[in-house]
């Protein structure tokens, strides 16, 4: 059983990095896209216009990440729960 244990040990630990990994994602991807959006006004050539589209064509990607990791994420936390409870009876 000692196993089995450890197994939902790493489960939750690998939860909490994502969670992690998900905000900090999340808060960072943000930044950056508001940080590009205030060059605006001072980065005017051609170039700040290809990478806005490119930043938004991997927003589409982190959006869509972010989006299904909360069912992953989910989904897991409810294996979590219902192994501990499966190795306490």
């Amino acid at each position: 059983m000692s196993a089995i244990h450890a197994d939902v040990e790493k489960m939750q630990s690998f939860l909490d990095h994502l969670r992690r990994f998900d905000q900090l994602l999340d808060d960072e991807f943000r930044s950056m896209i508001g940080h590009w959006r205030d060059l605006g006004g001072v980065w005017t050539d051609n170039k700040y216009h290809e990478f806005g589209r490119d930043l938004e064509e991997v927003a589409r990607g982190v959006e869509h990440y972010l989006a299904a990791t909360d069912g992953h994420e989910n989904h897991l936390a409810l294996l979590i729960e219902r192994l501990i409870i499966f190795l306490d009876t």
